[in-house]
């Protein structure tokens, strides 16, 4: 039986009126076009602050769509902030052409556990790189480091969904397998998207990784090994097509670049074992 997760993050849009309990909320620059917007918007998650206000100078009939589009590109383009939100509160308030964007946001982690992660992960991939390393080396290190230390399961301390707690506990769903591949990629200055579908009719979430051109899928998750193999790692799903992994995967396609280069087949056809005990690691060679 594959290694799934139930539940999964739930982003809820709110154009309402905040309550007035809790901490006050931070003040940001005015802003009056959908760039800036998007960009002190983003300023604000990144530093997973759970209360700003934005003043937007503008046209504030088109203030839903303006706020909508921004968090759009946010979602698309910086997605390991994005999926580390729980749900969002928005109240507008207005006046002719200028008025407030009070928001506040709901986190599965926090600022003091992502900067742990920064630091971890700066530390965790100059031992797993080697010099001179190529891209597909560099995505096959974190990969198998993913897969070597970390254990599915939803009985977690902290959130079950966060990088964090793959890091600290070892242990995690799916969500957080992707995350902290998407985290190290994101490092490494390797194009990547976390991609959100289905596996088995449950939801389920892996990366699509850019090489030379072209797009894979990869599903750390699944390479995971059930049981008590915790040092093997599997590549049945690494380095996929879009056809290759339809076959136990769906997603809404139009939505992530495609994926139909089989350069790399060779990683989920031949019969691969990589143990730390002995540190052998069987393989064919890629097809060039």
């Amino acid at each position: 039986m594959q290694k799934l997760f139930t539940s999964f993050l739930i982003v809820v849009l709110l154009f309402s009126m905040l309550p007035t309990t809790g901490s006050a909320p931070t003040s940001a620059n005015s802003v009056s076009t959908e760039k800036t917007l998007t960009n002190d918007i983003f300023q604000q998650l990144s530093n997973f602050n759970t209360d700003f206000i934005l003043t937007y100078e503008g046209d504030f009939s088109k203030i839903k769509t303006v706020v909508q589009n921004a968090l759009n590109h946010i979602q698309k383009n910086e997605q390991y902030v994005y999926e580390n939100i729980s749900k969002w509160q928005l109240a507008m308030t207005y006046t002719g052409t200028s008025g407030t964007l009070t928001f506040k946001i709901i986190y599965l982690t926090d600022k003091k556990k992502e900067d742990h992660v920064t630091a971890e992960v700066k530390k965790i991939l100059p031992k797993i790189i080697k010099k001179n390393a190529t891209q597909i080396d560099k995505i096959k290190a974190v990969h198998d480091y993913i897969v070597l230390n970390s254990s599915y399961s939803s009985k977690t301390k902290n959130s079950q969904y966060i990088t964090y707690t793959l890091l600290t506990e070892k242990k995690g769903v799916c969500q957080a397998y992707a995350l902290l591949m998407l985290k190290m990629f994101e490092e490494l200055k390797i194009e990547a998207k976390y991609v959100k579908g289905y596996s088995n009719n449950e939801r389920h979430a892996w990366i699509l990784a850019k090489v030379d051109k072209e797009w894979y899928h990869i599903d750390p998750t699944w390479n995971d090994p059930i049981g008590n193999k915790a040092d093997e790692v599997r590549y049945k799903y690494f380095m996929l097509t879009d056809k290759q992994i339809a076959a136990t995967h769906s997603w809404v396609k139009a939505e992530y670049p495609v994926a139909k280069s089989e350069k790399y087949k060779s990683f989920h056809i031949a019969t691969q074992a990589f143990t730390k005990k002995n540190e052998l690691f069987y393989m064919n060679e890629l097809i060039s």
